[in-house]
């Protein structure tokens, strides 16, 4: 029994160390919309809020939704799944067609 009031402490402290700030999570939102809205090409690109996966999988996923630029296609709306990495800061596109995001806003 005396081992949990010695062991207590500690593991609140590294529990709080691994815990993220308000800060940081919304420096990656920002991060991720950023990236996704650019690479994805689309006008008037808005990013949907974020899938977080696992940590060990280090990859978030968003979905982007615009206009394709292309005169060719007319003003048609687009949809971009777009998967981003957080360690290597790479993301990677492929079209959503027929995928849908819940409006939070």
């Amino acid at each position: 029994m005396r081992l949990i009031p010695i062991a207590l402490p500690f593991l609140l402290a590294t529990t709080a160390a691994h815990a993220s700030s308000d800060d940081a999570w919304a420096s990656l939102n920002l991060a991720v919309a950023e990236k996704c809205a650019a690479a994805s090409g689309l006008k008037h690109a808005h990013v949907s809020e974020l899938v977080l996966f696992d940590d060990t999988l280090n990859k978030v996923a968003t979905l982007v939704t615009g206009v394709f630029p292309q005169r060719a296609l007319k003003g048609t709306k687009g949809k971009m799944l777009c998967i981003y990495d957080k360690r290597s800061q790479k993301v990677w596109l492929d079209e959503a067609t027929g995928w849908s995001a819940p409006n939070l806003r």
